[in-house]
């Protein structure tokens, strides 16, 4: 029995050193960018701005290599529908590149700089996209396939404003529990899917007990917020009853702005910052109500912007609200990364809810609503149209200017 053991052993040992032989390793070649991400996005503030990519060898080359880069208009599609963009090619009058051979020189392995230079300034709201490819190469070494392609993507910083929120100035949505002003009839009391986003920038974060700033949301059902008793003060967090995912690995700065997201599927809840996926809670199906006014001491807001439903004085933020939204579906990664890099959203965009661009508002004469206690000052429309307006207790709230 010993004996066929051995031999097993020895076949195995055979087999793997087999293996190891057929995946020998090959030098390549391959776009340096393309290594990390398949695709690298460039903000454009002025014209002549440019962008640099090179390429890479992976060992050291023992002459002069050349590589040659083109632009491959045919792969916009490919990249669009891959990758959930909507970028529209950038029109060969926009750009120079004049540089399409570069050259990784002996003792090397890293070339000089490509570049495209932006003659124009571009138009905020769009994504413009140049796909590269390596098309030759003289040297002894064949193109990693993989990393072969780059996708630059261009876009215009955009310029906003952000509602500043805090103990003198919240925001409640009376239309999500009163239905007053909607031009279609929705049921917000049992939504499978939705999706929370905004862009928030604290002053400070609430440095003592229970250590919450409320981004937005309606308390107990779904909200975001930074801290908790169990967590950092400047840590994000999205609530949902028990669910409480938290980005305790990617705590948050003041005096930065910052793209947030909550989404809840039909069987998780996520958080996102800047775009990128963080974390995420396991569901079981349940459906979220934000149509509800939880009372406390006899009174009650409902969904809040800058402050939570009940409790302490609200829990306010301390900082700057914008571009807040609420979708009646879960987005996608893809369209996560849409949003915070675009910025604009079409207010008739589909499952669109309501949008508050958060960047001027309307005074309004002491408008109290039923259930709450506050006298509502301003109001700050609903892009959507669908009428759910939010007000705030400020006569005179203060904006600050942000380039996204």
């Amino acid at each position: 029995m010993k004996l066929k053991y051995v031999i097993a052993s020895f076949a195995f040992a055979a087999a793997l050193a087999g293996c190891q032989e057929a995946a020998e390793y090959t030098p390549s070649i391959y776009i340096t960018e393309a290594q990390k991400e398949p695709a690298k996005i460039v903000t454009i503030y002025n014209a002549g701005e440019k962008a640099e990519f090179s390429v890479s060898a992976s060992k050291i080359v023992d002459k002069d290599t050349h590589v040659t880069v083109q632009v491959c208009p045919e792969l916009l599609e490919e990249y669009n529908t891959t990758y959930g963009r909507t970028c529209v090619l950038l029109d060969g009058d926009l750009y120079d590149f004049a540089k399409k051979e570069v050259t990784i020189k002996a003792g090397t392995n890293v070339s000089d700089a490509g570049e495209i230079v932006v003659k124009e300034v571009l138009e905020p709201g769009t994504f413009y996209c140049l796909p590269l490819r390596i098309t030759q190469t003289d040297g002894n070494m064949p193109v990693l396939a993989p990393s072969s392609t780059l996708y630059i993507v261009f876009r215009a910083p955009v310029h906003g404003k952000g509602v500043y929120i805090g103990s003198g100035n919240k925001y409640i949505v009376p239309g999500f529990y009163n239905q007053k002003g909607q031009d279609v009839e929705r049921d917000l009391s049992a939504l499978p899917e939705l999706t929370l986003e905004c862009r928030v920038y604290a002053n400070d974060f609430t440095k003592s007990d229970p250590y919450i700033s409320s981004i937005m949301g309606l308390e107990g059902n779904v909200c975001m917020r930074f801290g908790d008793v169990k967590i950092g003060y400047d840590v994000l967090q999205i609530c949902k009853g028990d669910y409480q995912p938290a980005a305790i690995n990617s705590p948050c700065a003041t005096k930065q702005w910052y793209h947030v997201a909550g989404v809840w599927t039909r069987n998780s809840l996520r958080v996102f910052i800047d775009g990128k996926f963080i974390t995420e809670t396991r569901t079981k199906g349940e459906t979220v109500d934000i149509s509800q006014v939880q009372l406390w001491n006899g009174s009650g807001i409902g969904f809040g912007l800058g402050c939570a439903s009940n409790y302490n004085g609200n829990r306010p933020l301390n900082g700057y609200l914008a571009e807040a939204r609420v979708w009646t579906r879960a987005l996608s990664t893809s369209e996560i990364a849409n949003v915070k890099d675009l910025v604009i959203v079409d207010p008739n965009s589909p499952d669109l809810l309501a949008y508050w661009k958060m960047d001027e508002s309307e005074s309004v004469s002491d408008y109290r609503e039923s259930y709450s206690r506050w006298n509502l000052r301003n109001k700050i429309v609903d892009q959507t149209g669908h009428g759910y307006d939010a007000y705030g207790l400020s006569a005179s709230p203060q904006f600050l200017d942000a380039t996204w």
